[in-house]
């Protein structure tokens, strides 16, 4: 796990050369489909620039997924796969274009690790310089929110958007924080109005009274953050292995570990109110055996939270499953595996289904 965060740009560069060559047969497999076959194929696959097929890698115990359509009344041309229409679910390839409501929308420069505003009007990302870049949901009113120096790589910008509390005297927030390598790897944030701004360095702070030492102030690698309160998780990375912290604005900035051995968190609060912040929900990548799964699971927090173990929702996986996101609701998990993206139930249930064959990094948006 040691590096992950350092490692987006080769992922964005190997996922954009996926599009031009057929893509291996494998995948993931969800719970429900222990007997080995994958989800329905829902059409053959290829670059959306029309390059050469790709393989319809079924998610399900290495198998291809057969076509809907019969060999003799299947398309002669090959037809992109882009079944993001109605889900909220947005995949990008490190490219121009994102995959969102069933088109590929341009933004004119690449995007990656692209996170949606909590009203799913804006998206910011890292474009090809390495720049902090904030614009509109179709691509258009593009704004350096903060430019790299030039010695330091950018990654996974999340917001943090939060109402004031006039109860406890607690300010809005209203801020994008991304990790840098800067400083062995820390967390720096700028306001979401930004442009051309100095990120500031994220105070990282341990809850007190109860026997935590501060958390870390490097190693710190890929943010997400979830829900009105503020709070947001990130990946500590040590070198040889990784946890999950829990960060909440609303005590303080304090935080903790709250997931040990994982990685590559996404992170929403399900069933919140105006007097609750919600069940805190948590999915990581963590190694089991030969491969890298895909879990959920409630977090405990001091201000609420589950405290069910975690679920491997590709308990099968016959590839690595990587970089999971999961939606607003809490309902739906996609990720991405070699053979495309996959999103599965989060409770388990159903089948895998693909929703693009070419490797992405998926993230879910809210209806604007």
């Amino acid at each position: 796990m040691a590096g992950r965060g350092r490692k987006t740009w080769a992922r964005a560069a190997l996922c954009a050369a996926a599009l031009a060559t057929p893509l291996a047969v494998s995948g993931c497999q969800s719970s429900t489909n222990a007997a080995g076959s994958g989800p329905a194929a829902v059409g053959t696959s290829s670059s959306p620039a029309g390059g050469t097929s790709a393989s319809s890698g079924a998610p399900g115990g290495g198998s291809s997924a057969s076509s809907p359509t019969s060999a003799s009344s299947a398309p002669t041309a090959p037809v992109a796969l882009n079944a993001t229409g109605g889900t909220g679910l947005t995949v990008s390839d490190g490219g121009d274009k994102v995959l969102m409501n069933g088109k590929a929308v341009d933004f004119g420069t690449k995007v990656n690790d692209p996170a949606w505003s909590p009203d799913g009007s804006r998206v910011a990302f890292i474009d090809g310089g390495g720049n902090l870049v904030v614009a509109n949901a179709d691509g258009t009113g593009r704004t350096e929110a903060a430019r790299n120096p030039g010695d330091q790589t950018w990654t996974h910008p999340t917001w943090r958007t939060t109402q004031a509390d006039t109860k406890d005297n607690l300010p809005a927030r209203n801020n994008i924080f991304f990790a840098s390598t800067a400083g062995g790897g820390t967390l720096w944030e700028v306001p979401t109005d930004a442009h051309d701004a100095k990120p500031t360095q994220l105070t990282l702070g341990g809850y007190p009274g109860e026997g935590n030492t501060p958390p870390p102030t490097d190693g710190n690698v890929w943010p997400a953050g979830g829900g009105r309160y503020g709070s947001a998780v990130y990946e500590h990375d040590n070198g040889s292995s990784a946890d999950v912290y829990i960060r909440d604005d609303y005590l303080r900035q304090q935080g903790g570990v709250a997931i040990k051995n994982a990685s590559e968190p996404s992170y929403v609060l399900v069933g919140g109110s105006a007097n609750s912040q919600g069940t805190p929900e948590v999915v990581f990548v963590r190694k089991v055996g030969a491969y890298q799964h895909v879990f959920v699971e409630p977090v405990q927090t001091s201000t609420g939270g589950g405290d069910a173990a975690p679920r491997d929702l590709t308990p099968h996986a016959t590839t690595d499953c990587t970089d999971p996101a999961i939606s607003l609701d809490g309902k739906t998990v996609a990720f991405s595996t070699s053979s495309g993206v996959v999103s599965v139930a989060a409770d388990g249930s159903g089948a895998p289904a693909f929703v693009t064959h070419a490797p992405g990094f998926p993230a879910f948006r809210a209806a604007s």
